[in-house]
């Protein structure tokens, strides 16, 4: 079962990341059809004006129904939609083109991700994760991961129960109860609150933010397997969440832990081209792409 669910989430996981290479697509073919049977429409059109009924007729075709220099424009004309159609059919190979050589792309993608992964199943977590959290030191330290947790919270506004039971109220009650105990430190605690509000408010608008703050309560244990799928669960499941450019940030840091380089360098690239302006994008990614020696 863990091996299927790994498998899953990373493959699925990958359909997303490649997104922003083939959204565009659709899009634009769709928007060159509609101007090639536009053109095609008046071609028609002007074809009606020069011949009577659409065509020309026997006895017609040395004299057209339009006077000569009116028929010359309208052949000039003619000659210019075809050539527009002509661009546009050739725009419309190429789409076709680009959106095949992205499908082969994602396959090859989504073929070594699984192989990676496998692998990765087979070695176990890496032994200094693994001691740090065994041990429960925070792997690494809050302070090396500025702005990755939020603030403390004052203690009285949780007790942590270990079955991840969430007071009663609104979602967004839940949602603050949860993050609390992260702010707290109470990181075990948080993971289990964390996947209780998500298992009962997976649709909510704050079901993208939880999810993330799921993946660092295991991320700061030193967990970067357990907190990969989280994150990859994420980017999957909440795309259009606020979140979505600190989940491809986070995806290429936490593969960059488990020694995943260049699928942490591609998570990298993917958030630089879905997300250029976005501080995680701007500012952060550019650090670890250097840490990282990513080319």
């Amino acid at each position: 079962m863990y091996k299927k669910t790994t498998r899953f989430l990373i493959l699925a996981a990958a359909a997303a990341m490649t997104t922003g290479m083939t959204l565009a697509e659709p899009a634009l073919a769709q928007a060159i059809e509609k101007r090639i049977e536009r053109l095609e429409k008046e071609v028609r059109a002007v074809q009606r004006k020069v011949f009577k009924d659409g065509v020309p007729a026997a006895d017609e075709t040395a004299a057209p129904t339009v006077p000569p220099p009116q028929a010359v424009d309208l052949e000039r004309r003619i000659s210019a939609l075809e050539e527009q159609l002509r661009q546009l059919n050739g725009q419309f190979e190429e789409l076709q083109h680009q959106a095949d050589d992205s499908r082969q792309r994602l396959e090859a993608f989504m073929a070594d991700a699984e192989f990676r992964f496998n692998q990765l199943e087979g070695k176990g977590a890496p032994a200094g994760a693994a001691a740090g959290a065994a041990s429960g030191a925070i792997v690494p330290s809050a302070a090396s991961e500025p702005n990755e947790l939020p603030p403390a919270a004052p203690a009285a506004d949780t007790s942590a129960t270990a079955d991840g039971a969430l007071p009663e109220g609104s979602a967004m009650d839940q949602y603050n109860y949860a993050y609390a105990l992260l702010a707290q430190g109470k990181y075990e605690a948080a993971e289990a609150a964390f996947r209780s509000f998500l298992g009962t408010h997976g649709g909510d608008e704050l079901a993208g933010n939880a999810q993330y703050w799921l993946g660092q309560s295991l991320f700061v244990r030193g967990l970067y397997k357990e907190a990969a799928r989280e994150f990859l669960t994420g980017y999957q499941s909440y795309p259009k969440s606020p979140k979505a450019p600190a989940y491809l940030l986070k995806i290429g840091i936490t593969l960059g832990k488990i020694d995943q380089k260049q699928d942490a360098c591609d998570a990298f690239k993917e958030l630089k081209s879905r997300f250029p302006q976005s501080p995680e994008s701007k500012e952060r990614r550019v650090q670890e792409e250097k840490a990282l020696g990513c080319k």
